[in-house]
């Protein structure tokens, strides 16, 4: 391999993303309760038994679901639901 393959595959390495700045995000579904709205305050479990809470900042968020698909994104703390993004908290038992 020659000098310039080597720095193009050292350079390739240092642009990645430290582990400490990667977004974790990952699909689930409500559980309960069966109707979720989104208004702030509201609590809701998915079905890997976590719970969350929305966030009271921001603006009333009307989004009826039953059983509805979401991406999770526990740090950065956000749910997204038919593309609308919610701020959560994880509720602690």
């Amino acid at each position: 391999m020659d000098l310039l393959g080597l720095l193009s595959m050292s350079t390739l390495a240092l642009a990645q993303p430290s582990k400490e700045d990667s977004v974790l995000c990952y699909k689930s579904t409500i559980k309960e309760p069966i109707t979720f709205y989104g208004n702030p305050g509201d609590i809701f479990t998915l079905y890997d038994g976590s719970r969350w809470k929305v966030a009271n900042a921001g603006p009333f968020e009307y989004v009826p679901a039953r059983y509805r698909n979401v991406l999770i994104c526990p740090s950065e703390q956000v749910l997204i639901v038919d593309k609308r993004a919610l701020s959560v908290e994880r509720v602690r038992s």
